[in-house]
């Protein structure tokens, strides 16, 4: 009965703290020290944060996001991790939106500027309530881009 009792307990703490997690911690929106507010389980850089990096938007998230890593290859569209590196037999990286598009790979990232940008959601976990997108084990870089004269 002890050990079930405990199991109990121990199984009550962990659902408490998963909810948590999924949900945010319940004090708000945090803002780390580069400008990368953590809303809903995703890391967003708009306004100063995004204006204030230095010209490509892959450059800005390399220096904002937390646990963002990049391997470029010579040639190839640039590997992206945005969790603890992980071996894989094959490189998967995050999926891409532009506008709600799908792109089809990560070298979107080197080509747009970051004046052309109005918001970035880096979702790490891959999990977004945004309708319309799709979850991926490696996580989501939804860019939304400025609207025209805007």
């Amino acid at each position: 009965m002890g050990v079930r009792t405990g199991f109990l307990a121990g199984l009550a703490v962990l659902t408490t703290f998963a909810a948590g997690c999924a949900h945010g911690s319940g004090d708000g929106d945090r803002t780390n020290e580069s400008g990368a507010r953590l809303e809903g389980g995703a890391f967003v850089i708009t306004g100063a944060a995004l204006e204030d990096g230095p010209g490509s938007l892959l450059a800005t998230l390399t220096g904002k996001v937390p646990n963002f890593r990049l391997q470029r290859n010579s040639g190839r569209c640039p590997i992206i991790t945005l969790r603890n590196a992980v071996s894989f037999s094959s490189t998967v990286n995050p999926h891409v939106y532009v506008d709600g598009t799908r792109a089809t790979d990560t070298c979107v990232l080197t080509s747009l500027r970051t004046h052309d940008v109005a918001r970035v959601e880096v979702y790490p976990q891959g999990v977004t309530r945004r309708p319309g997108y799709g979850t991926h084990a490696q996580g989501l870089i939804l860019v939304f881009m400025r609207g025209a004269g805007g």
